[in-house]
């Protein structure tokens, strides 16, 4: 039901109108989204979209800097005096990813007033180092399981990935390892 009011390219372009936003923003923003086209979206249906789209790594998420849960919960505690029963999932940043092509929904132009929010700049640094990390974990469980189709998936996304972290050798070296592992294990089968 959602992808016929709004593509996950869409939700990608949302999140990219404010660099990146939280978990709770862009749940939100998806409710004003099927608002203005008159319909209802179920909390369950949101939930699994943003799901989908991280899944596809059309959304990313990486987590939110001490400063930033700091400055939440107490702006005048140090970084270091971080309650640690935080809900850092409501803090964690999401971005449009490296398999995404971000495209504006119709009425999008609206969302900053809506959502009273300017977003923040995306950390391309910590983005980079939470898409590689996550990517090797998704790799190790396909090879694990023999998901060939996933494996498949996931060796396309590392070209995806290049792309989009950008020129960096380190990353390079971490997504060509990945890249191996997985031509790898689809030349064994």
């Amino acid at each position: 039901m959602t992808e016929e009011f709004i593509s996950l390219d869409e939700l990608a372009g949302i999140v990219d109108l404010f660099g990146t936003l939280t978990h709770d923003a862009v749940d939100t923003a998806i409710v004003e989204m099927a608002f203005r086209q008159g319909i209802e979206v179920e909390s369950d249906t949101r939930k699994q979209m943003i799901t989908t789209a991280i899944n596809q790594y059309r959304l990313i998420i990486y987590p939110s800097t001490e400063d930033e849960m700091r400055s939440i919960q107490h702006p005048s505690e140090q970084a270091s005096d971080i309650n640690s029963n935080i809900d850092t999932t409501k803090l964690n940043r999401i971005a449009p990813g490296p398999t995404a092509f971000p495209t504006l929904p119709a009425h999008a132009e609206d969302l900053p007033r809506i959502l009273e929010t300017d977003g923040q700049a995306i950390d391309h640094e910590a983005a980079t180092y939470a898409v590689i990390n996550r990517l090797r974990d998704d790799t190790e469980q396909a090879i694990t399981n023999n998901d060939i189709e996933l494996m498949r998936y996931l060796r396309d996304v590392t070209y995806d990935i290049e792309t989009w972290a950008g020129v960096a050798t380190a990353n390079d070296d971490l997504i060509s390892d990945v890249r191996c592992r997985l031509n790898s294990a689809l030349a064994e089968d």
